[in-house]
């Protein structure tokens, strides 16, 4: 009873916001002015930062099409993909500005400049592109990472037989490797694997991007304890996870961490959005960008004790860690899991790109036909409903105020930098007045706007604070 009534729970939450967006999208649609007889679409972008990134259009049309860029003037790359049964046009959206979009165009014929090669190569299991090099193993692991930065020196490692995005510990071979999607924009790899449980592993790898996307299901039930093993070639590894409002480090206190020295669990650390390992000297290091899972263990910790020393991430599947007589017995028949990451090297760390990268992983623009009348309101080319600054200090939320959009909007910020730090928040069409307030909307003092309307906003080192913003 307790397990059905959690999943009903998880059912309605997730349908909510799923709702929400799907009829967000489609008033969006309404709301950008059509042009001409070609077929337009809208590329959003939810983050408060302007990025460059794919973006997936249901689409059933004609193949012989290019995609013109209608601010820039220019053909953007394009590929068709099928994901989950259903086509869709993928475009890379170069320029997507902040918390707004961008307006393309379908046109007929092949026209342009844009490049028509494949995003990346595949040869012999070795998967590369212009930024990063793979070499993947018959179970969906990958036995080598290359920044192609610097060719030599290889980020991946074994350890107690596990290697990156790793299910089981064995030398996986006799399992088919596919070529899914390939253009130029994205290719994708698909390994299918009876290893450990049966999984099904993608990987993709985007035109002249660092990120390594890794999408798995575990396609049956099981009951054990089970993890996604993520192991490096880094000495002295220094390992930072984000929970909820918080990035911490995964050593004791007496290290410099964040961790008490007693009175304390070890086994498992919170993981929310992403975590990030650098070696001791903090010259390189990958971010793992997380989107489903929630706590993963450091090397060998056990309840009593941190392994702050091995080089390996192992991120929980699945199962019952206090015992099979706490929890929910194997997954309550459950036989589908999503389990997704992505991947990406750097040099030193920097809590602020980790963050950036995890939620462009997390947050994939939202793409839709643009269906407006010629006198709809919004621009027809592009739009941005909001920018920062100081590019540490992240929107973390925006939305309507609780007692409705008279009130305002409510803008949330974080300062994901140790440093404080300042900023100025601009609002489209400009800004009336601007309040201080708590986190569940209550507001505590006006803010002074400056000369050109716009909000400044200081911030102490990782501090989240929230605005009622009032426009013009």
């Amino acid at each position: 009873a307790r397990a059905a009534w959690q999943e009903g729970l998880a059912d309605i939450i997730a349908r909510y916001p799923d709702g929400l967006q799907r009829d967000a999208a489609a008033k969006l649609s309404s709301l950008i002015p059509s042009a001409g007889t070609a077929p337009r679409l809208f590329v959003f972008n939810p983050l408060g930062w302007t990025r460059t990134d794919a973006a997936d259009f249901p689409y059933d049309g004609p193949e012989d099409i290019h995609v013109r860029d209608v601010a820039a003037a220019t053909v953007t790359p394009h590929q068709f993909v099928t994901v989950s049964g259903v086509k869709y046009l993928r475009i890379l959206a170069r320029d997507l500005p902040a918390v707004g979009y961008k307006v393309f165009e379908l046109r007929p014929g092949v026209r342009g400049t844009a490049p028509r090669d494949s995003a990346a190569s595949f040869e012999q299991r070795t998967f590369g592109n212009s930024r990063v090099k793979l070499v993947l193993d018959g179970d969906g692991a990958i036995a080598s990472l290359i920044d192609q930065r610097d060719p030599t020196v290889e980020l991946a490692a074994t350890i107690g037989g596990l290697k990156l995005n790793d299910f089981v510990a064995n030398d996986a071979d006799g399992h088919d490797l596919v070529v899914e999607n390939s253009g130029p924009v994205s290719a994708t790899v698909r390994i299918t694997s009876g290893d450990g449980r049966n999984h099904v592993t993608r990987v993709t790898l985007y035109r002249d991007s660092d990120r390594v996307d890794l999408r798995n299901e575990i396609t049956e039930n099981f009951g054990d304890v089970r993890h996604w093993g993520f192991s490096f070639n880094l000495a002295a590894p220094d390992v930072h996870t984000e929970e909820l409002g918080a990035i911490l480090r995964l050593k004791k206190k007496s290290d410099g961490g964040h961790y008490a020295e007693r009175n304390a669990r070890y086994d498992y650390a919170t993981l929310n959005h992403f975590a990030d390992i650098t070696d001791g000297a903090n010259t390189r290091g990958v971010t793992i960008s997380n989107w489903d899972c929630a706590f993963v263990r450091l090397g060998q910790s056990t309840p009593a004790a941190l392994d702050s020393a091995t080089a390996q991430l192992n991120v929980l599947a699945g199962g019952q860690i206090d015992g099979d007589r706490l929890g929910i017995r194997n997954q309550n028949g459950a036989s589908h899991f999503l389990q997704r990451f992505a991947l990406r090297p750097h040099r030193g760390y920097d809590p602020v790109a980790a963050m950036r990268f995890a939620l462009e992983h997390q947050s994939p623009p939202v793409a839709g036909p643009v269906l407006g009348p010629r006198d709809a309101p919004l621009p027809e080319t592009s739009y941005s409903l909001l920018t920062v600054s100081d590019p540490g200090v992240l929107l973390w939320a925006v939305k309507p105020a609780e007692e409705g959009i008279a009130q305002g909007l409510i803008a949330r910020l974080w300062n994901v930098s140790d440093a404080p730090a300042s900023a100025t928040i601009t609002l489209t069409p400009g800004l009336a007045a601007a309040r201080r307030a708590t986190h569940i909307e209550t507001d505590l003092e006006p803010i002074a706007l400056d000369a050109a309307a716009a909000l400044p906003a200081s911030f102490a080192g990782q501090q989240l604070q929230t605005y009622r913003l009032l426009p013009k």
